[in-house]
Protein backbone atom coordinates (compact mmCIF):
# COMPACT_ATOMS: atom_id res chain seq x y z
CA UNK A 1 0.00 0.00 0.00
CA UNK A 2 2.63 1.91 0.84
CA UNK A 3 4.15 2.05 -2.71
CA UNK A 4 0.65 2.48 -4.45
CA UNK A 5 0.53 5.56 -2.06
CA UNK A 6 3.95 6.86 -3.03
CA UNK A 7 2.92 6.43 -7.10
CA UNK A 8 0.11 8.59 -6.72
CA UNK A 9 1.99 11.55 -5.15
CA UNK A 10 4.31 10.97 -7.78
CA UNK A 11 1.69 11.47 -10.10
CA UNK A 12 0.09 14.22 -8.75
CA UNK A 13 3.69 16.10 -8.78
CA UNK A 14 4.55 15.51 -12.04
CA UNK A 15 0.93 16.80 -12.98
CA UNK A 16 1.65 19.64 -10.97
CA UNK A 17 4.39 20.77 -13.06
CA UNK A 18 3.67 20.27 -16.16
CA UNK A 19 0.69 23.01 -15.43
CA UNK A 20 3.31 25.23 -14.10
CA UNK A 21 5.34 24.83 -16.89
CA UNK A 22 2.32 25.30 -18.89
CA UNK A 23 1.22 28.40 -17.25
CA UNK A 24 4.38 29.81 -17.28
CA UNK A 25 4.71 29.46 -21.52
CA UNK A 26 1.50 30.39 -22.01
CA UNK A 27 2.86 33.73 -19.80
CA UNK A 28 5.61 34.36 -21.79
CA UNK A 29 3.89 33.54 -24.71
CA UNK A 30 1.53 36.40 -23.72
CA UNK A 31 4.26 39.27 -23.04
CA UNK A 32 6.11 38.42 -25.90
CA UNK A 33 4.48 40.52 -28.91
CA UNK A 34 5.47 44.00 -28.95
CA UNK A 35 6.23 44.61 -32.57
CA UNK A 36 4.28 47.06 -34.49
CA UNK A 37 3.80 48.26 -37.87
CA UNK A 38 2.77 51.34 -38.83
CA UNK A 39 2.02 53.20 -42.19
CA UNK A 40 2.89 57.49 -41.99
CA UNK A 41 0.97 59.77 -41.83
CA UNK A 42 -1.78 57.91 -41.14
CA UNK A 43 -3.72 59.91 -42.62
CA UNK A 44 -4.06 63.28 -45.16
CA UNK A 45 -6.63 64.74 -47.60
CA UNK A 46 -5.04 64.52 -51.64
CA UNK A 47 -6.97 65.65 -54.75
CA UNK A 48 -7.17 63.26 -57.80
CA UNK A 49 -3.98 63.06 -59.83
CA UNK A 50 -2.04 64.33 -56.84
CA UNK A 51 0.88 61.99 -55.51
CA UNK A 52 2.36 61.68 -52.24
CA UNK A 53 4.79 59.42 -50.55
CA UNK A 54 3.92 56.95 -47.27
CA UNK A 55 6.67 55.61 -44.80
CA UNK A 56 5.93 51.98 -43.74
CA UNK A 57 7.74 52.03 -40.56
CA UNK A 58 8.47 49.21 -37.42
CA UNK A 59 7.99 49.99 -33.95
CA UNK A 60 10.04 47.40 -31.68
CA UNK A 61 8.64 48.61 -28.70
CA UNK A 62 11.50 48.18 -27.08
CA UNK A 63 12.44 44.67 -28.42
CA UNK A 64 15.23 43.48 -30.19
CA UNK A 65 14.19 42.99 -33.72
CA UNK A 66 16.10 42.69 -37.18
CA UNK A 67 13.06 40.40 -39.50
CA UNK A 68 10.64 41.99 -40.58
CA UNK A 69 7.91 40.65 -43.87
CA UNK A 70 4.31 41.58 -44.41
CA UNK A 71 1.67 42.44 -47.13
CA UNK A 72 0.51 45.89 -47.30
CA UNK A 73 -3.10 45.89 -48.76
CA UNK A 74 -3.98 49.58 -50.83
CA UNK A 75 -7.89 50.86 -52.65
CA UNK A 76 -6.83 49.93 -55.56
CA UNK A 77 -9.98 51.85 -56.95
CA UNK A 78 -8.72 54.97 -55.74
CA UNK A 79 -4.47 54.62 -55.43
CA UNK A 80 -2.00 53.45 -57.66
CA UNK A 81 1.38 52.79 -56.32
CA UNK A 82 4.41 54.77 -58.96
CA UNK A 83 7.21 53.70 -56.73
CA UNK A 84 8.66 51.54 -54.15
CA UNK A 85 12.35 52.75 -52.24
CA UNK A 86 14.29 51.09 -49.98
CA UNK A 87 16.19 54.58 -49.86
CA UNK A 88 16.74 55.39 -45.95
CA UNK A 89 15.58 51.73 -45.25
CA UNK A 90 16.98 50.09 -41.75
CA UNK A 91 17.21 46.83 -43.59
CA UNK A 92 20.59 46.03 -45.49
CA UNK A 93 19.46 42.32 -46.22
CA UNK A 94 16.65 41.52 -48.43
CA UNK A 95 14.74 37.99 -48.76
CA UNK A 96 11.99 39.29 -50.52
CA UNK A 97 12.54 42.44 -52.76
CA UNK A 98 9.88 45.35 -52.59
CA UNK A 99 7.43 44.39 -54.98
CA UNK A 100 4.11 46.03 -55.39
CA UNK A 101 0.62 45.19 -57.64
CA UNK A 102 -1.35 48.07 -58.86
CA UNK A 103 -4.27 45.47 -59.96
CA UNK A 104 -4.43 43.44 -56.90
CA UNK A 105 -3.46 46.33 -54.71
CA UNK A 106 -0.73 44.85 -52.41
CA UNK A 107 2.60 45.49 -51.75
CA UNK A 108 5.05 42.79 -50.24
CA UNK A 109 7.95 42.81 -48.84
CA UNK A 110 10.66 41.00 -46.41
CA UNK A 111 13.92 42.18 -45.65
CA UNK A 112 16.48 41.84 -42.04
CA UNK A 113 19.42 43.69 -40.72
CA UNK A 114 22.70 42.24 -39.25
CA UNK A 115 22.83 44.54 -36.47
CA UNK A 116 19.17 44.38 -34.31
CA UNK A 117 17.25 47.60 -33.46
CA UNK A 118 14.73 48.69 -30.65
CA UNK A 119 13.66 51.49 -31.97
CA UNK A 120 11.21 52.82 -34.96
CA UNK A 121 12.86 52.67 -37.92
CA UNK A 122 11.65 52.99 -41.48
CA UNK A 123 11.46 50.50 -43.76
CA UNK A 124 10.77 51.43 -47.09
CA UNK A 125 8.84 54.66 -48.70
CA UNK A 126 6.18 54.15 -51.61
CA UNK A 127 4.99 56.66 -53.46
CA UNK A 128 1.46 56.73 -54.34
CA UNK A 129 -0.97 58.41 -56.97
CA UNK A 130 -5.05 59.24 -56.65
CA UNK A 131 -6.94 57.71 -59.56
CA UNK A 132 -10.21 58.58 -58.10
CA UNK A 133 -12.10 60.38 -55.73
CA UNK A 134 -13.33 58.72 -51.79
CA UNK A 135 -11.46 57.68 -48.98
CA UNK A 136 -8.79 55.33 -49.28
CA UNK A 137 -7.22 52.96 -46.92
CA UNK A 138 -3.55 51.66 -46.64
CA UNK A 139 -3.59 48.68 -44.45
CA UNK A 140 -1.28 45.66 -42.78
CA UNK A 141 -2.57 42.30 -44.47
CA UNK A 142 -0.36 39.72 -42.48
CA UNK A 143 3.16 40.24 -40.87
CA UNK A 144 5.75 39.27 -38.70
CA UNK A 145 8.59 40.37 -36.79
CA UNK A 146 11.53 37.81 -35.52
CA UNK A 147 12.93 39.07 -32.15
CA UNK A 148 17.07 38.56 -32.43
CA UNK A 149 16.84 36.33 -29.33
CA UNK A 150 18.46 33.61 -31.18
CA UNK A 151 15.13 31.59 -31.47
CA UNK A 152 13.37 33.78 -34.24
CA UNK A 153 10.76 34.53 -31.55
CA UNK A 154 7.49 36.34 -33.77
CA UNK A 155 7.25 39.23 -31.81
CA UNK A 156 4.52 41.13 -34.37
CA UNK A 157 0.92 42.46 -32.31
CA UNK A 158 0.07 44.67 -34.84
CA UNK A 159 -0.11 47.77 -37.10
CA UNK A 160 -1.71 50.91 -37.15
CA UNK A 161 -3.26 51.48 -40.71
CA UNK A 162 -3.70 54.66 -42.42
CA UNK A 163 -6.77 56.24 -44.42
CA UNK A 164 -6.49 59.35 -46.81
CA UNK A 165 -9.67 61.31 -48.17
CA UNK A 166 -9.45 62.03 -51.81
CA UNK A 167 -11.36 64.73 -53.54
CA UNK A 168 -12.70 65.29 -56.76
CA UNK A 169 -11.06 68.14 -57.41
CA UNK A 170 -7.59 67.63 -59.62
CA UNK A 171 -4.65 69.41 -58.46
CA UNK A 172 -1.27 68.90 -60.76
CA UNK A 173 1.70 69.32 -58.42
CA UNK A 174 4.64 71.41 -59.53
CA UNK A 175 6.73 69.60 -62.10
CA UNK A 176 10.44 69.84 -60.43
CA UNK A 177 12.98 71.44 -62.84
CA UNK A 178 15.86 69.18 -63.68
CA UNK A 179 19.86 70.07 -64.50
CA UNK A 180 19.77 68.30 -67.91
CA UNK A 181 18.86 69.70 -71.05
CA UNK A 182 15.14 69.82 -71.31
CA UNK A 183 13.31 66.98 -73.50
CA UNK A 184 11.67 68.08 -76.56
CA UNK A 185 8.03 69.19 -75.69
CA UNK A 186 5.67 65.92 -76.42
CA UNK A 187 3.08 65.65 -79.24
CA UNK A 188 -0.05 66.38 -78.10
CA UNK A 189 -2.55 63.72 -76.51
CA UNK A 190 -5.82 62.76 -75.96
CA UNK A 191 -7.49 64.94 -73.01
CA UNK A 192 -8.03 61.67 -71.12
CA UNK A 193 -4.55 60.51 -70.95
CA UNK A 194 -3.17 63.91 -69.42
CA UNK A 195 -3.31 62.98 -65.55
CA UNK A 196 -0.12 60.71 -66.58
CA UNK A 197 2.32 63.20 -67.00
CA UNK A 198 1.89 64.96 -63.17
CA UNK A 199 4.28 62.93 -60.74
CA UNK A 200 7.55 63.61 -59.21
CA UNK A 201 11.19 62.75 -61.50
CA UNK A 202 12.51 59.11 -60.13
CA UNK A 203 15.09 58.82 -57.42
CA UNK A 204 18.74 58.19 -57.51
CA UNK A 205 19.38 54.91 -58.88
CA UNK A 206 20.42 52.37 -56.21
CA UNK A 207 23.26 50.00 -58.00
CA UNK A 208 25.06 47.39 -56.04
CA UNK A 209 28.06 44.85 -56.93
CA UNK A 210 28.86 41.32 -55.89
CA UNK A 211 32.36 42.49 -56.22
CA UNK A 212 32.69 45.99 -55.75
CA UNK A 213 31.03 45.94 -51.98
CA UNK A 214 31.94 49.13 -50.09
CA UNK A 215 32.38 51.97 -51.78
CA UNK A 216 34.59 53.02 -49.32
CA UNK A 217 37.34 50.31 -49.78
CA UNK A 218 40.38 49.62 -52.13
CA UNK A 219 39.85 46.48 -54.82
CA UNK A 220 42.42 45.09 -56.81
CA UNK A 221 40.83 44.44 -59.81
CA UNK A 222 38.68 46.10 -62.38
CA UNK A 223 36.77 43.56 -63.85
CA UNK A 224 33.21 43.08 -62.10
CA UNK A 225 29.74 44.36 -62.75
CA UNK A 226 27.07 46.43 -61.03
CA UNK A 227 23.20 45.80 -61.16
CA UNK A 228 20.21 47.40 -60.40
CA UNK A 229 16.11 47.95 -60.39
CA UNK A 230 14.47 49.87 -63.10
CA UNK A 231 10.90 51.18 -62.05
CA UNK A 232 7.95 50.46 -63.79
CA UNK A 233 7.87 54.03 -65.27
CA UNK A 234 11.44 54.37 -66.44
CA UNK A 235 12.17 54.33 -69.90
CA UNK A 236 15.54 55.34 -70.21
CA UNK A 237 18.85 55.98 -67.94
CA UNK A 238 22.21 57.51 -68.55
CA UNK A 239 25.48 56.13 -67.29
CA UNK A 240 29.07 57.25 -67.47
CA UNK A 241 32.17 56.46 -65.12
CA UNK A 242 33.50 59.81 -64.10
CA UNK A 243 36.42 61.24 -61.99
CA UNK A 244 34.41 63.70 -60.00
CA UNK A 245 31.40 63.43 -58.04
CA UNK A 246 30.06 66.77 -59.20
CA UNK A 247 29.94 64.75 -63.00
CA UNK A 248 26.41 64.50 -65.02
CA UNK A 249 26.32 61.24 -66.91
CA UNK A 250 25.46 61.95 -70.76
CA UNK A 251 25.98 58.50 -72.25
CA UNK A 252 22.28 57.64 -72.57
CA UNK A 253 20.55 53.56 -73.19
CA UNK A 254 17.11 53.60 -74.20
CA UNK A 255 15.46 51.15 -73.83
CA UNK A 256 17.20 50.76 -70.39
CA UNK A 257 19.82 48.50 -69.16
CA UNK A 258 19.67 46.62 -66.09
CA UNK A 259 23.45 45.83 -65.63
CA UNK A 260 26.98 47.43 -66.33
CA UNK A 261 30.08 45.28 -66.47
CA UNK A 262 33.24 46.76 -65.79
CA UNK A 263 37.18 46.19 -67.36
CA UNK A 264 40.42 47.36 -67.85
CA UNK A 265 39.00 49.34 -70.59
CA UNK A 266 36.52 51.17 -68.72
CA UNK A 267 38.32 51.46 -65.16
CA UNK A 268 41.60 52.81 -64.30
CA UNK A 269 43.62 52.90 -60.89
CA UNK A 270 42.86 55.13 -58.58
CA UNK A 271 39.20 57.08 -57.19
CA UNK A 272 36.43 57.41 -59.73
CA UNK A 273 31.98 57.25 -59.79
CA UNK A 274 29.56 55.40 -61.39
CA UNK A 275 27.25 57.68 -62.01
CA UNK A 276 23.47 57.35 -62.90
CA UNK A 277 20.33 58.58 -63.55
CA UNK A 278 16.83 57.47 -64.58
CA UNK A 279 14.16 59.13 -67.14
CA UNK A 280 10.09 58.39 -66.38
CA UNK A 281 7.68 60.45 -68.39
CA UNK A 282 8.53 63.51 -65.98
CA UNK A 283 12.13 63.91 -66.89
CA UNK A 284 15.20 63.28 -65.58
CA UNK A 285 16.05 62.28 -61.84
CA UNK A 286 18.69 62.45 -59.57
CA UNK A 287 21.82 61.46 -60.14
CA UNK A 288 23.72 58.39 -58.58
CA UNK A 289 27.49 59.07 -57.48
CA UNK A 290 28.99 55.37 -56.73
CA UNK A 291 32.50 55.86 -55.39
CA UNK A 292 34.84 52.95 -57.15
CA UNK A 293 38.62 52.73 -55.60
CA UNK A 294 40.67 50.49 -57.83
CA UNK A 295 44.45 49.69 -57.26
CA UNK A 296 45.82 46.52 -59.03
CA UNK A 297 49.63 47.83 -58.63
CA UNK A 298 51.62 47.09 -55.84
CA UNK A 299 53.69 48.96 -53.85
CA UNK A 300 57.25 50.01 -54.80
CA UNK A 301 60.19 48.30 -54.44
CA UNK A 302 61.74 49.32 -50.68
CA UNK A 303 65.37 48.07 -48.86
CA UNK A 304 65.85 46.93 -45.45
CA UNK A 305 68.31 49.24 -43.43
CA UNK A 306 69.97 47.71 -40.26
CA UNK A 307 71.65 49.39 -38.23
CA UNK A 308 73.89 47.79 -35.10
CA UNK A 309 73.55 47.96 -31.77
CA UNK A 310 75.41 50.74 -29.56
CA UNK A 311 77.23 47.90 -27.56
CA UNK A 312 78.53 44.22 -28.30
CA UNK A 313 75.70 42.64 -26.42
CA UNK A 314 72.81 45.23 -28.04
CA UNK A 315 70.72 43.92 -30.88
CA UNK A 316 70.67 45.39 -34.54
CA UNK A 317 67.24 48.16 -35.13
CA UNK A 318 65.49 47.40 -38.16
CA UNK A 319 63.80 50.14 -40.24
CA UNK A 320 61.85 49.81 -43.76
CA UNK A 321 59.56 52.21 -45.31
CA UNK A 322 57.61 51.20 -48.64
CA UNK A 323 55.43 53.56 -50.95
CA UNK A 324 52.11 53.06 -52.64
CA UNK A 325 50.55 55.99 -54.81
CA UNK A 326 47.16 54.83 -55.04
CA UNK A 327 45.99 53.85 -51.84
CA UNK A 328 48.80 54.03 -49.52
CA UNK A 329 50.24 51.18 -47.40
CA UNK A 330 48.29 49.42 -44.80
CA UNK A 331 50.79 47.67 -42.77
CA UNK A 332 53.82 44.89 -43.04
CA UNK A 333 54.64 41.25 -41.94
CA UNK A 334 58.19 40.60 -41.01
CA UNK A 335 59.21 36.89 -40.69
CA UNK A 336 62.88 36.13 -39.25
CA UNK A 337 64.01 32.54 -40.48
CA UNK A 338 60.94 30.45 -40.29
CA UNK A 339 59.33 32.15 -37.28
CA UNK A 340 55.55 33.27 -37.67
CA UNK A 341 55.04 36.49 -39.31
CA UNK A 342 54.87 39.76 -37.09
CA UNK A 343 52.24 42.71 -38.27
CA UNK A 344 54.25 45.97 -37.74
CA UNK A 345 51.96 49.12 -38.89
CA UNK A 346 53.66 52.14 -41.25
CA UNK A 347 54.28 54.16 -37.74
CA UNK A 348 56.15 51.51 -36.10
CA UNK A 349 58.16 50.74 -39.16
CA UNK A 350 59.66 54.53 -39.25
CA UNK A 351 60.53 54.26 -35.72
CA UNK A 352 62.20 50.91 -36.54
CA UNK A 353 62.17 47.47 -35.33
CA UNK A 354 64.65 46.33 -32.38
CA UNK A 355 65.29 42.51 -32.85
CA UNK A 356 65.46 40.80 -29.64
CA UNK A 357 65.96 37.02 -28.09
CA UNK A 358 68.00 35.69 -31.08
CA UNK A 359 70.71 33.38 -30.55
CA UNK A 360 74.04 34.13 -32.36
CA UNK A 361 73.73 33.45 -36.10
CA UNK A 362 73.14 34.45 -39.03
CA UNK A 363 69.25 35.07 -39.79
CA UNK A 364 67.18 36.10 -43.09
CA UNK A 365 64.84 38.56 -42.26
CA UNK A 366 61.73 39.24 -45.08
CA UNK A 367 59.34 42.23 -45.35
CA UNK A 368 55.88 42.16 -46.98
CA UNK A 369 54.70 45.27 -47.41
CA UNK A 370 50.49 45.47 -48.07
CA UNK A 371 48.71 48.54 -49.77
CA UNK A 372 44.74 48.87 -48.81
CA UNK A 373 43.94 46.77 -51.87
CA UNK A 374 46.08 43.90 -50.94
CA UNK A 375 48.48 44.15 -53.08
CA UNK A 376 52.07 43.09 -51.99
CA UNK A 377 55.70 43.82 -52.63
CA UNK A 378 58.65 41.73 -50.46
CA UNK A 379 61.76 42.73 -49.31
CA UNK A 380 64.62 40.81 -47.36
CA UNK A 381 67.99 40.81 -45.75
CA UNK A 382 70.56 38.86 -44.21
CA UNK A 383 71.06 39.84 -40.24
CA UNK A 384 74.17 38.77 -38.37
CA UNK A 385 73.69 38.57 -34.69
CA UNK A 386 76.29 38.49 -32.06
CA UNK A 387 74.87 39.86 -28.66
CA UNK A 388 75.89 36.46 -26.91
CA UNK A 389 71.58 35.79 -26.34
CA UNK A 390 71.11 32.14 -24.72
CA UNK A 391 67.86 31.48 -23.94
CA UNK A 392 66.43 30.97 -20.29
CA UNK A 393 67.03 27.44 -18.45
CA UNK A 394 63.49 26.09 -18.34
CA UNK A 395 62.42 25.38 -14.24
CA UNK A 396 59.47 23.10 -13.36
CA UNK A 397 57.86 24.96 -10.78
CA UNK A 398 57.22 22.05 -7.80
CA UNK A 399 53.68 22.27 -6.67
CA UNK A 400 52.26 21.04 -3.01
CA UNK A 401 49.52 18.34 -3.55
CA UNK A 402 47.36 20.97 -0.69
CA UNK A 403 47.54 23.65 -3.64
CA UNK A 404 44.77 21.21 -4.73
CA UNK A 405 42.33 21.59 -1.69
CA UNK A 406 41.85 25.47 -2.40
CA UNK A 407 38.35 26.57 -1.60
CA UNK A 408 37.22 26.85 -5.03
CA UNK A 409 38.02 23.11 -5.24
CA UNK A 410 36.43 21.98 -1.80
CA UNK A 411 33.33 23.61 -2.92
CA UNK A 412 33.50 21.51 -6.04
CA UNK A 413 34.53 18.22 -4.22
CA UNK A 414 31.89 19.03 -1.57
CA UNK A 415 28.97 19.49 -4.65
CA UNK A 416 29.97 16.14 -6.51
CA UNK A 417 29.33 14.29 -3.29
CA UNK A 418 26.18 15.57 -2.41
CA UNK A 419 25.47 14.83 -5.94
CA UNK A 420 26.83 11.17 -6.02
CA UNK A 421 25.40 10.31 -2.49
CA UNK A 422 21.91 11.60 -3.95
CA UNK A 423 22.52 9.30 -6.69
CA UNK A 424 23.64 6.19 -4.10
CA UNK A 425 20.52 6.91 -2.34
CA UNK A 426 18.07 7.42 -5.34
CA UNK A 427 19.28 3.52 -6.10
CA UNK A 428 19.03 2.01 -3.19
CA UNK A 429 15.67 3.05 -2.15
CA UNK A 430 14.32 1.79 -5.69
CA UNK A 431 15.79 -1.49 -5.08
CA UNK A 432 14.00 -1.35 -2.03
CA UNK A 433 10.42 -0.99 -3.38
CA UNK A 434 11.40 -2.84 -5.69
CA UNK A 435 11.98 -5.84 -3.21
CA UNK A 436 8.69 -4.86 -1.37
CA UNK A 437 6.74 -5.15 -4.60
CA UNK A 438 8.35 -8.19 -5.19
CA UNK A 439 7.33 -9.61 -1.79
CA UNK A 440 3.98 -8.16 -2.33
CA UNK A 441 3.68 -10.16 -5.92
CA UNK A 442 4.48 -13.03 -3.76
CA UNK A 443 1.99 -12.72 -1.02
CA UNK A 444 -1.05 -11.61 -3.59
CA UNK A 445 -0.51 -15.15 -5.82
CA UNK A 446 0.33 -17.24 -2.42
CA UNK A 447 -3.37 -15.94 -0.92
CA UNK A 448 -4.86 -16.57 -4.44
CA UNK A 449 -3.57 -20.16 -4.56
CA UNK A 450 -4.95 -20.51 -0.40
CA UNK A 451 -7.99 -18.43 -1.03
CA UNK A 452 -8.72 -21.65 -4.08
CA UNK A 453 -7.54 -24.02 -2.08
CA UNK A 454 -10.32 -22.74 0.50
CA UNK A 455 -12.92 -22.17 -1.55
CA UNK A 456 -12.85 -25.40 -3.26
CA UNK A 457 -12.88 -27.18 0.22
CA UNK A 458 -15.38 -25.33 1.27
CA UNK A 459 -17.34 -25.44 -1.88
CA UNK A 460 -17.52 -29.65 -1.40
CA UNK A 461 -18.31 -29.43 1.63
CA UNK A 462 -21.34 -26.92 1.24
CA UNK A 463 -22.29 -29.21 -2.12
CA UNK A 464 -22.41 -32.04 0.30
CA UNK A 465 -24.24 -30.93 3.02
CA UNK A 466 -26.85 -29.63 0.47
CA UNK A 467 -27.66 -32.62 -1.07
CA UNK A 468 -27.52 -34.50 2.51
CA UNK A 469 -30.51 -32.38 2.95
CA UNK A 470 -32.13 -32.20 -0.31
CA UNK A 471 -32.53 -35.84 -0.30
CA UNK A 472 -35.09 -35.83 2.24
CA UNK A 473 -38.23 -36.35 0.72
CA UNK A 474 -40.01 -32.89 2.24
CA UNK A 475 -38.10 -29.58 2.95
CA UNK A 476 -39.66 -27.09 4.64
CA UNK A 477 -39.85 -23.40 3.14
CA UNK A 478 -37.18 -22.06 5.33
CA UNK A 479 -35.10 -25.01 4.59
CA UNK A 480 -35.13 -24.21 1.11
CA UNK A 481 -34.38 -20.70 1.52
CA UNK A 482 -31.35 -21.33 3.37
CA UNK A 483 -30.12 -23.85 0.81
CA UNK A 484 -30.44 -21.05 -2.28
CA UNK A 485 -28.90 -18.57 -0.16
CA UNK A 486 -25.68 -20.73 0.82
CA UNK A 487 -25.44 -21.51 -3.26
CA UNK A 488 -26.07 -17.27 -3.59
CA UNK A 489 -23.83 -16.23 -0.69
CA UNK A 490 -20.31 -18.70 -2.05
CA UNK A 491 -20.88 -17.20 -5.78
CA UNK A 492 -21.16 -13.70 -4.35
CA UNK A 493 -17.77 -14.28 -2.06
CA UNK A 494 -15.92 -16.05 -4.57
CA UNK A 495 -16.56 -13.92 -7.38
CA UNK A 496 -15.79 -10.57 -4.68
CA UNK A 497 -12.19 -11.96 -3.47
CA UNK A 498 -11.31 -12.90 -7.59
CA UNK A 499 -12.00 -9.47 -8.47
CA UNK A 500 -9.91 -7.80 -5.62
CA UNK A 501 -6.77 -10.82 -6.10
CA UNK A 502 -7.42 -9.62 -9.96
CA UNK A 503 -6.91 -6.03 -8.82
CA UNK A 504 -4.31 -5.91 -6.67
CA UNK A 505 -2.44 -7.91 -10.32
CA UNK A 506 -3.14 -5.22 -11.85
CA UNK A 507 -1.56 -2.43 -9.51
CA UNK A 508 1.18 -4.71 -9.80
CA UNK A 509 1.70 -5.07 -13.19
Amino acid sequence: MQVLLQRKKQNIYAIVCILCVALLFLCATHTAFAAQLLVSPTSGAYSNGQTFTATIQVDPQGKSVNVVEAQLAFDAARLSVVNVSKTGSVFSLWTTEPTFSNSAGTIDFGGGSPTPFNTRSTIATVTFRVVAPGDATVSVSSASALAADGLGTDVYAGSVDATYAVSETTTPEPEVPVASTPEPAPAAEEPSDAAITFGDPPRAPEAGSSVFLDPELWYATKVGAFVWELPFDVDALRLDIATSSDAEPTTEYDPPIEDFTTSDAVLRDGEQYLIMQFKNQVGWGAVLHRKLRIDTMPPEAFAISVRAGNSPTAFPLLTFEANDVTSGIERYEMTIADSEAIEITPDEAKLGYLLGELKDGTYTVRVTAYDYAGNSTESSVPVLITAGWLPPLETVEERSVWEFFSGKNLVIIILLGIILFLLIHMMLERKRHTRKEEKLRKETKEIQDQMEKIFSALRDEIYEQINTITKRPRLSKKEKEAVEGLHQALEVSETLIEKEIGDVKEILK
